[in-house]
């Protein structure tokens, strides 16, 4: 339930009660009004309040202990509230990317960069030892025709496999003969979109969304209508509903899972809601789940696809985000588009390299990837952990920023007056590299913002990056209140 500014009412009372925290109204420790008598207190719903709790729990304000209840963190410093939707003008727009987007690109090549503008696992924390080993595993027979010979179009049959197991507890009807691989999520994402539109095709996406996203519909000639999107909950299904009554729609782009940059996990109920919106319409779903394996959380998180019984949801994901970037394996579920996608694929590229399947393909069969990914979840989520505490001692009081449920990144509101792609430019001169706001969007409605990653290995020289980004943009702060 959404109180009359459209805002949840565990949000609101979330909101509240960290205000009253920061205000010193409880002392670190301290323990919290149990359920029953803040529903008294407030007249808000078990639920509603045992919601807040939670989502106080993801910002890190507060601590639940077993049958004792919730309690202040001891070792809160300092608390930030999240930034909240921004509503802006829906119709739809050319996709307008700047070049900056080029030199982004760039500095996730360049090893004289600090990445924290790049959603990227660091090298260190994952398993190229394993599939060093694996590659060299490969007799030399098979290696001849693996790298001499063309494989099926829909990809190396026992990779499909291995992959058909691996969605198995969270798409369990899915079988190798679902699946197409791909040269990663943004080739199944790109394959998908060709697949169900044409040029001059209106297009739903988040927003904010990924920058490559936007530069794969500006590639295919097409417009992109942004819904507004909540850093906690996901689109907005009210303007969802509401755009579908007024403009013709050729597919909608999701990221329900650890959201690219908001980190957010949709709850359930509104991705079957999305999922029947736009099912009464036959609009298909291209969702993309590539940071679905990264959530903080104790279980995966179901992707739309699960309920998907008639086939227009296009599942695109990949292992760039957890194994082996460099390699470029990926996978799309198309459903009932397998024929253009699969023509699509074949008219782009034929196949895809025969021999990182095959690596990947050993790799899987070996048993061991759950266990890199259980250790790989708890590095990320110690590393976010890492990440906050640092913004929280060396950025400004005026920022606000998301408490993600998973993924890599952290979506950061400057204080007013401070640009993103100015402090793009500044943090640069010193060998850092972040992604400015602006990026996602093709309105004027985060040019306040930034996304900083922290998926790379976190050391002294990262925690230095954040200092000297904080220090930037409060010296940009002084300037502007000179």
């Amino acid at each position: 339930m959404k109180n009359k500014n459209g805002k949840f009412l565990y949000v609101e009372l979330a909101d509240r009660i960290q205000g009253q925290i920061e205000k010193g109204a409880f002392r670190l420790s301290e323990k919290l009004p149990s359920l029953r008598a803040l529903c008294q207190k407030t007249g808000y719903s078990m639920t509603t309040v045992f919601q807040a709790y939670v989502e106080l729990e993801k910002r890190g304000v507060v601590e639940s202990r077993h049958r004792s209840g919730y309690f202040i963190k001891a070792s809160l410093e300092r608390l930030r509230h999240p930034p909240g939707m921004q509503q802006h003008e829906m119709v739809p727009k050319r996709v307008n990317l700047d070049d900056l987007i080029h030199q982004l690109t760039e500095d996730m090549g360049s090893p004289g960069i600090l990445k924290l503008g790049s959603v990227a696992v660091a090298p260190v924390h994952l398993p190229f030892k394993s599939l060093h080993k694996h590659l060299k595993s490969i007799p030399k027979k098979q290696i001849a025709n693996v790298i001499a010979g063309y494989a099926h179009p829909q990809g190396d049959a026992r990779l499909r496999q291995q992959i058909s197991n691996l969605l198995f507890p969270i798409i369990p009807w899915i079988s190798m003969e679902d699946i197409i691989v791909t040269n990663g999520c943004t080739d199944a994402l790109s394959l998908s979109l060709k697949a169900v539109s044409s040029p001059q095709d209106t297009v739903i996406v988040e927003s904010p969304t990924d920058p490559w996203l936007r530069q794969t519909i500006k590639d295919s000639g097409m417009y992109a209508l942004e819904i507004p999107t909540d850093p906690h909950t996901g689109l907005d299904l009210q303007s969802v509903e509401r755009i579908l009554e007024q403009e013709k729609i050729a597919a909608c782009f999701v990221n329900p899972n650890c959201q690219n940059p908001l980190g957010f996990i949709m709850p359930d109920d509104r991705k079957k809601k999305l999922l029947d919106l736009l099912g009464n319409k036959s609009i298909p779903i291209i969702e993309n789940d590539v940071c679905g394996d990264l959530y903080f959380g104790e279980h995966r998180p179901n992707p739309i696809k699960k309920w998907d019984t008639n086939g227009s949801v296009l599942y695109c994901s990949s292992f760039s985000k957890v194994l082996a970037p460099g390699l470029r394996v990926g996978w799309v579920i198309p459903g009932r588009f397998k024929e253009p996608v699969l023509r699509m694929k074949l008219n782009r590229s034929l196949i895809s390299p025969t021999l990182n399947q095959a690596l990947v393909a050993n790799y899987l069969k070996e048993g061991t990837y759950y266990r890199h990914l259980r250790k790989l979840r708890g590095t990320i989520k110690l590393q976010h952990r890492y990440c906050t505490a640092a913004i929280n001692k060396h950025f400004p009081e005026k920022i606000k920023m998301t408490s993600p449920s998973g993924g890599q990144s952290i979506w950061i509101e400057l204080p007013r007056g401070v640009n993103g792609r100015e402090v793009y430019y500044k943090v640069k001169k010193e060998g850092i590299s972040i992604l400015p706001g602006f990026l996602c969007t093709s309105f004027n409605i985060f040019d306040e913002y930034i996304r900083i990653g922290y998926g790379g290995e976190w050391d002294k020289s990262m925690e230095q990056a954040i200092k000297t980004i904080g220090d930037i943009i409060k010296s940009m702060v002084k300037q502007k209140n000179s």
